[in-house]
C-alpha cells in the first residue's frame, strides 16, 4: 500500500506559513500599507467585534501547534491544496492591493472577482489548516471569526460607499463580496 512519508507532526509549520504570508508582504507595500491598517472608520461596536476577531485569530493560529496532521491521504491532498491556493492567492491579492494608489478604489486583479479576496484565500488557507489537523473545534473557531469579520466588512462597505461614492456603489453592484 502507498504511503505517503511528507509530512510534519504538527500545524505549527502551517500556522507559520500563513502569519508568514499574512504579514511579511506589509513590510513591502510601502505606502499601501498605512491604507490596509487604518481603521479610523471602525465604530465602538466594531471595535468590539476586531478585537473579538483578534482573539480568535491568535486562537486558530496557536490551536495547529498542538493538533497533530492528519495521515490520511485524501485529508492531506485536500488540506494542502486549501492550503497553497489560499496562499497563493493572498500573495496576488497583496500584489493588486499594493500595486493599486493610494485614493483609488482597488479594482484590478482578484478584486475583479471579489470585493474582499484577501478574506477569501485567508478562509481557504484556514480551511485547509483545519482539514490537514482533521479538528472539527478548530473549524468551529473558523467559522464564527468569519461570521463576525463579514460583520465588519459590512462596516468597511459603507465606508467605502461614503469615500468613493457611485464608483464604490458601481463596482458592489458587478463584484461579488466573496465569490
Amino acid at each position: 500500500m502507498f504511503e505517503l512519508y511528507f509530512t510534519i507532526e504538527n500545524g505549527r509549520i502551517l500556522s507559520l506559513v500563513f502569519l508568514f504570508v499574512s504579514y511579511v508582504p506589509m513590510i513591502f507595500g510601502g505606502k499601501g500599507t498605512s491604507r490596509l491598517v487604518d481603521f479610523s472608520w471602525i465604530d465602538k461596536n466594531g471595535e468590539k467585534l476586531s478585537t473579538l476577531i483578534l482573539l480568535l485569530y491568535i486562537l486558530i493560529l496557536i490551536a495547529p501547534v498542538f493538533l497533530e496532521i492528519t495521515h490520511i491521504i485524501m485529508l492531506l491532498v485536500l488540506g494542502y491544496a486549501f492550503f497553497i491556493c489560499g496562499c497563493i492567492g493572498i500573495c496576488i491579492c497583496y500584489l493588486n492591493y499594493f500595486t493599486t494608489p493610494l485614493g483609488q478604489l482597488i479594482r484590478k486583479g482578484m478584486y475583479q472577482i471579489s470585493r474582499n479576496p484577501i478574506y477569501v484565500f485567508s478562509l481557504a488557507a484556514l480551511i485547509g489548516i483545519a482539514i490537514l489537523c482533521e479538528s472539527i473545534l478548530l473549524s468551529v473557531f473558523i467559522v464564527i471569526y468569519f461570521i463576525i469579520q463579514h460583520h465588519i466588512i459590512k462596516k468597511e462597505e459603507r465606508f467605502c460607499e461614503d469615500n468613493f461614492g457611485e464608483e464604490y456603489i458601481q463596482y458592489k453592484n458587478k463584484t461579488r463580496r466573496y465569490l
